[in-house]
């Protein structure tokens, strides 16, 4: 499987009020795999798009669209990184936090 990267990552706050940064399929399809809250029509599709883009078969936004779907679907509050000011330096900071 080949890693796309996202143009512009998503931030995504979690449940628990943490930010976690996603910047490619791959990201989300662990997330959407392991740890997703709940599931739907989206989340199925999400799962769908980002296993063809990591094969190639569509384009890596058309994974992003989808992922972002399926977080409004499971009302997950999601920005482009940038303008939500995350960095990926902070994201990691609050994921070892929580650990």
């Amino acid at each position: 499987m080949k890693e796309a990267l996202w143009r512009v990552p998503l931030s995504v706050t979690l449940q628990n009020g943490m930010p976690r940064l996603f910047r490619g399929p791959y990201d989300a399809l662990d997330f959407l795999e392991y740890e997703w809250p709940s599931h739907g029509k989206w989340h199925h599709r999400a799962i769908r798009d980002c296993r063809a883009a990591l094969s190639g078969i569509v384009a890596a936004q058309i994974a992003r669209a989808s992922f972002a779907a399926a977080c409004a679907e499971a009302s997950l509050a999601l920005k482009d990184a940038q303008a939500a000011g995350v960095s990926e330096r902070s994201a990691k900071a609050a994921a070892e936090r929580q650990h």
